[in-house]
């Protein structure tokens, strides 16, 4: 309070008798500028003490917590001519709505990644290591105390703390604990080897609290310890090292906690975290929190664990490469997209707009990717539905052309369909001219095989039986005298602005997922693509995707499918040991019971003969799903093909051929890191 008051004067000005605070004992209610706990002011009796109109600014910090009597009662009570609400933390876990207090005027809000971009915070070193493990299993909050606090892990701790070190003359640290109990025990067992600590927990005054963090300030301490305090409303700027010893309950705790090292300080340059990994399943949130990345798509997840270039400025992030797996164990492991998750996130942003948002709306608030939230239901009508949204009903037939275009085109990958969709939107006929001319004109390919393949999307002819089941058989746009139109009863639908929304919202969203893509290419080099995917975007005619396994001649294409580390149950006739000689270079098995006098491998070794095109895709394992990597075109090196065989888990042998195959362009960096690490 006394700080607060402080910064307040040097902007303010004016003599040291105008600021006055109400708290506690003191009780300088006739101050000009008066500083107020919320616990003191909120009562009744000192209210009264207050004409309503008696301040023309009240400022509310730690506003996210508003929803709480003692906040309404000051924002019902007070009527200045300006109200202000300040929080880092604008995120609600009990769906009450802040910003409807503020007529959902948000007068300014900066993340931490453009916060440290504008030099408004110290910049931060992350180090995210493995905790103590101990007959091969990790010793984390789950295990008992005696091991958290065994002599072991403290070693462990302590050669962490200062391997990673800190920024100034001597550390003044805070560590976030998972209990009282680990507080006070290894504050002791700290102490015991030498440093100097103390254990806070919420048993202890404010005057205790405040008076070690004096203490910490003046060297009398090196290190705080805590658990469920000092997350938030506390400021010690001259810290220079966080350490988290507990398990990510919430981005929005960790983010909390990171902060209390973030205050800029004359005796710091930056702030070490160091964040103990251990086998929670919440780990996946670290990543989240440290890039700001809500999506909830657990690919942009990995790739947000592997490339930390979104972190501003001198500041890093960086992950022992254990630690770093345990945390790819977490994303494949957990249901992000939980309905709790879905329908908290989708409140947050309901409330922030102050109305039912749409799809788009995600992605402007840096929210749950699209995809994600009509993967959870098919279409964004039924998740409304899901939402309890009171909403105009469509019919059984409007819904199946939303679950077509949601799951067909709203990931953008190819941008044919969606700019034929947007022109029909205003268009009701649209000339085969007319579109190839707009394909030009936005800087796409253009060629009759992929003409051929949007029409086969549109009209359903690539579909399996079970899509076009799903999709009530129709057509969604026809060919009719030579131009494009929706069917008819699309037409008729379109009229109502209600369904129409539903598809504008589509074709928006597409638009921006597709800005990630190169559009001079049907592929787009270490972006993620299906089989299926595959399947559409080298046109072929119909979806073979359940037929092509690792590879497929078919076409004059060939793509190669590589699950670059195998499951340990997979059986040893298929456990292929494809693998990366060097980023450029990869080994390739084909499949068993194969020669080198095969068709089909005839088919490959004579790929440039025929212009049969090569395109190699790669995921690391089963958990990142049916996604791949696309590692680009490649050509077979010749003289590597050769005849071998492999074990087949009986006993005996199997004949296979291998061969480098050499890539258009070396693998990105991080992704083959990623892919190769163990």
């Amino acid at each position: 309070m006394k700080k607060a008051m402080q910064d307040y004067r040097k902007i303010l000005g004016g003599h040291e008798n105008d600021y006055g605070i109400l708290s506690g004992n003191t009780k300088d209610t006739q101050a000009k500028y008066l500083f107020a706990t919320v616990q003191t002011i909120s009562k009744e009796n000192y209210l009264q003490k207050f004409t309503k109109d008696q301040f023309d600014y009240v400022l509310i910090d730690e506003v996210h917590k508003a929803g709480a009597q003692s906040y309404l009662n000051i924002i019902n009570y007070f009527t200045p001519k300006f109200l202000l609400g300040m929080t880092a933390t604008p995120e609600r876990s009990d769906n009450f709505n802040i910003f409807e207090l503020f007529d959902y005027n948000i007068a300014y809000e900066i993340r931490l990644q453009a916060a440290l971009e504008e030099d408004m915070l110290c910049p931060f070193h992350y180090f995210g290591v493995l905790d103590y493990e101990k007959n091969g299993q990790i010793i984390d909050e789950t295990s008992e105390l005696r091991n958290l606090v065994s002599s072991e892990r403290v070693k462990h701790i302590l050669d962490k703390i200062n391997y990673y070190g800190y920024s100034g003359d001597r550390v003044r640290g805070l560590m976030f604990c998972s209990s009282k109990e680990e507080v006070r025990n290894l504050s002791n067992a700290f102490n015991d080897e030498g440093l100097k600590t103390i254990g806070l927990t919420g048993d202890n005054s404010q005057e205790e609290r405040e008076e070690a963090i004096r203490k910490l300030d003046t060297g009398e301490f090196d290190y705080i310890l805590t658990v469920d305090i000092f997350n938030e409303g506390i400021d010690i700027p001259f810290l220079n090292q966080i350490v988290m010893l507990r398990q990510t309950q919430s981005s929005i705790i960790f983010i909390q906690q990171l902060g209390r090292g973030l205050r800029k300080h004359d005796c710091k340059d930056y702030v070490t975290i160091i964040d103990f990994i251990g086998n929670y399943k919440n780990n996946y949130l670290i990543p989240i929190a440290l890039s700001g990345d809500q999506t909830l798509n657990k690919d942009n997840i990995r790739r947000k664990t592997v490339n930390t270039d979104y972190i501003q400025g001198v500041s890093t992030i960086n992950f022992e490469e254990i630690a770093k797996k345990k945390i790819f164990d977490a994303i494949n492991n957990t249901n992000l997209s939980t309905l709790k998750t879905l329908r908290d996130t989708y409140t947050e942003i309901k409330n922030r707009l102050g109305r039912i948002p749409n799809l788009f709306d995600f992605i402007q608030q840096n929210s749950i990717d699209p995809e994600v939230v009509v993967g959870y239901s098919g279409n964004y009508y039924q998740f409304l539905l899901k939402m309890k949204e009171s909403i105009a009903s469509i019919t059984e037939y409007e819904e199946a052309v939303l679950t077509m275009i949601s799951k067909e085109f709203l990931n953008g990958k190819r941008i044919h369909e969606i700019l034929l969709m947007e022109m029909l939107l205003s268009d009701h006929s649209v000339s085969k001219e007319d579109f190839n001319k707009r394909l030009v004109d936005f800087g796409t390919y253009v060629n009759e095989a992929t003409i051929k393949s949007v029409e086969n999307m549109f009209s359903l002819k690539f579909h399996v039986q079970n899509d076009v089941k799903k999709y009530k058989y129709k057509p969604i746009v026809e060919v009719i005298h030579g131009s494009y139109q929706f069917n008819e009863e699309i037409q008729k639908s379109l009229r109502d602005t209600n369904f129409k929304s539903y598809i504008e919202d589509i074709v928006k969203c597409a638009f921006l997922k597709n800005d990630k893509y190169d559009n001079t290419r049907s592929l787009t080099l270490f972006e993620k693509y299906s089989r299926r995917d595959a399947c559409r975007l080298l046109n072929w005619p119909h979806d073979d995707s359940s037929t092509i396994y690792g590879y497929r001649v078919k076409h004059n294409t060939c793509p190669i499918f590589v699950t670059y580390h195998k499951k340990n149950e997979v059986e040893s006739s298929q456990a292929y040991g494809d693998e990366f000689l060097a980023p450029e270079l990869f080994r390739w098995f084909t499949r068993n019971r194969l020669s080198l006098d095969s068709q089909e491998v005839k088919k490959i070794l004579s790929h440039k003969d025929t212009g049969t095109e090569i395109h190699l895709f790669t995921k690391k394992d089963d958990g990142e799903g049916t996604d791949f990597y696309y590692l680009g075109q490649v050509e077979v090196a010749l003289e590597s093909a050769k005849n071998e065989t492999m074990p087949d888990g009986k006993g005996n042998y199997l004949p296979v051929v291998t061969m480098n195959l050499v890539l258009e362009e070396p693998v990105q960096y991080d992704i083959y890191h990623y892919l190769v690490e163990e």
